[in-house]
C-alpha cells in the first residue's frame, strides 16, 4: 500500500509538469485593432435642387362674356384655334342697339336745337332789357332756359354715348390673343349679362406658361435661414431661382424657367405656400392644366460637407456619426444633418470640421474609446440635393 501512494504521488507530479510545459509553448499573441473604412471630409459646394408635383396654368386666361343681350348671330372663329386680341369672335343682333343709339342721336340734335333757339330768345330780352323795354324777371327767366337747356343736353350726351357703347358691345371681340374653348352658346341662342348666361368662350394664353406648385413654410424657412447664415447663395448674384420641368414621360422640357412670384399668404389649411414659375412655350408643348414635376435650382449649399446616409445614424439625442481622433480612437460626434443629395447622401450643416475622419462600417463591432485602423476611401463627390417631401399641386 505504501509503495502504491508513493507511485501516485510520483505520477502527479510528472502530470503536473507536463501540462506546465504545454502551458509555457502557447505564447500571448496581442490584439490587432479592428479595421474600418472611412472618409476625411472635406468641405466643398454643392448645388441645390428642390423637386416638387405641380401644375401647368396659362399666363392668362380670360373669359368671354357679353357685355349686351340678344340672339347671338354669328361665331367667327373655330372652337379650339388662335385669336388675336380685338379680333371680332361673336356677332349679337345689333339692330334694336342701333335703333337706340339713333334716338338718343335725334334726342341729342333736338336738345341742341332748341339750346339755339333759347340762346338767340335770352340775347333778345337782354337788348330789350337794356332798353327798358324788358322787365328783369323775363331776363332771369330766359337766362334759366338756357341754362336748363345745357344741362338737358349733357343727359342727352350721356346717353347717346351709352347707346354708341352698347352697339359697339354687340361685335364681342378677343381680350387677348390666345387659343380659344369649345363655345358655350351656339348661334341662335338667347344671351343675357346676368350670370352664366353671359359666358361665350375662354381665352388661354400658351406663351409664356405657369408652373405652379406649393412648398411647404417650414421648407422656406428653412432655406432663407440657411441663406441669412450664409449656407446658401445664388452663384450668379442674382435673386433668380432657375426651374426646370419634367414632363409626364419623363423628358425634361428643353427650356429653363425662373420663379416670379411666391405667395405671401401661408394657406391655413395645408401650411403651404404658393409658388409660380414662368417658362416660354412656343411649340404649345405644355398644356394648361397638365401635371409636371418642377424643380427649382440656382443655389448653391457653400462649404457642404457630405457623407453617405449610412454613416449617420440615430441616438437617443438625435444623429450621430463615429470619428477617429488622432489618437486612432473611435469617438461618437452629434451631427446635424441639412439636405440630400441625388446619390441619397446627407449633407451635415453642423458636427464636423474639414479633415476630420468618419467611420463608414463596422458599427456594431466598435463602440467609443476603441482603436481601429482605418482604411481612407476617396471622399464622396459632391451631388444634387433634393428636398424630401413634395407638395401635389391640387
Amino acid at each position: 500500500m505504501i509503495k502504491h501512494i508513493a507511485y501516485m504521488a510520483v505520477l502527479a507530479v510528472l502530470l503536473t509538469g507536463c501540462f506546465e510545459k504545454k502551458e509555457e509553448k502557447q505564447p500571448t499573441v496581442p490584439q490587432q485593432p479592428l479595421t474600418v473604412s472611412g472618409i476625411q471630409v472635406q468641405p466643398q459646394d454643392v448645388g441645390l435642387s428642390f423637386e416638387y408635383t405641380g401644375k401647368a396654368q396659362g399666363a392668362k386666361e380670360t373669359e368671354v362674356r357679353a357685355r349686351v343681350g340678344g340672339i347671338l348671330l354669328k361665331r367667327n372663329y373655330t372652337e379650339g384655334s388662335a385669336v388675336q386680341a380685338g379680333q371680332v369672335l361673336f356677332e349679337i343682333d345689333p339692330e334694336p342697339y342701333k335703333i337706340a343709339m339713333d334716338k338718343a342721336k335725334a334726342q341729342l340734335d333736338q336738345r341742341q336745337a332748341d339750346l339755339k333757339a333759347a340762346e338767340k330768345q335770352y340775347e333778345r330780352v337782354k337788348t330789350l332789357g337794356e332798353k327798358g323795354f324788358s322787365s328783369s324777371k323775363a331776363q332771369d327767366d330766359a337766362e334759366a332756359r338756357v341754362l336748363s337747356i345745357k344741362a338737358s343736353i349733357n343727359v342727352a350726351k350721356a346717353a347717346y354715348e351709352d347707346a354708341k357703347l352698347n352697339y359697339k358691345y354687340t361685335k364681342v371681340t378677343a381680350p387677348i390673343s390666345g387659343t380659344t374653348s369649345m363655345e358655350v352658346h351656339s348661334e341662335g341662342s338667347l344671351i343675357s349679362t346676368a350670370g352664366e348666361n353671359s359666358l361665350l368662350t375662354t381665352i388661354t394664353q400658351f406663351d409664356p406658361i405657369y408652373a405652379v406648385f406649393s412648398m411647404s413654410d417650414n421648407e422656406l424657412f428653412k432655406l432663407v435661414d440657411m441663406v441669412k447664415k450664409g449656407y446658401v447663395r445664388n452663384p450668379r448674384g442674382t435673386d433668380e431661382v432657375k426651374a426646370k420641368i419634367e414632363l409626364t414621360e419623363g423628358s425634361v422640357y428643353e427650356k429653363d424657367g425662373i420663379i416670379n412670384f411666391i405667395n405671401p399668404m401661408v394657406d391655413k389649411d395645408t401650411g403651404t405656400l404658393k409658388l409660380r414659375a414662368v417658362f416660354e412655350n412656343p411649340k404649345q408643348q405644355i398644356i394648361p392644366g397638365q401635371f409636371l414635376r418642377v424643380s427649382l435650382e440656382g443655389l448653391t449649399r457653400q462649404n457642404a460637407i457630405v457623407l453617405p446616409k449610412t454613416a449617420v445614424m440615430q441616438g437617443a439625442n438625435g444623429s450621430f456619426v463615429y470619428v477617429v481622433g488622432a489618437d486612432g480612437k473611435v469617438a461618437a460626434r452629434p451631427v446635424v444633418t441639412g439636405y440630400t443629395t441625388k446619390q441619397g447622401d446627407w449633407i451635415i450643416d453642423e458636427g464636423l470640421q474639414a479633415g476630420e475622419i468618419v467611420v463608414l462600417d463596422n458599427f456594431v463591432k466598435i463602440k467609443p474609446g476603441m482603436p481601429v485602423n482605418v482604411k481612407l476611401q476617396e471622399t464622396a463627390q459632391s451631388g444634387q440635393p433634393v428636398q424630401s417631401a413634395e407638395t401635389t399641386e391640387e
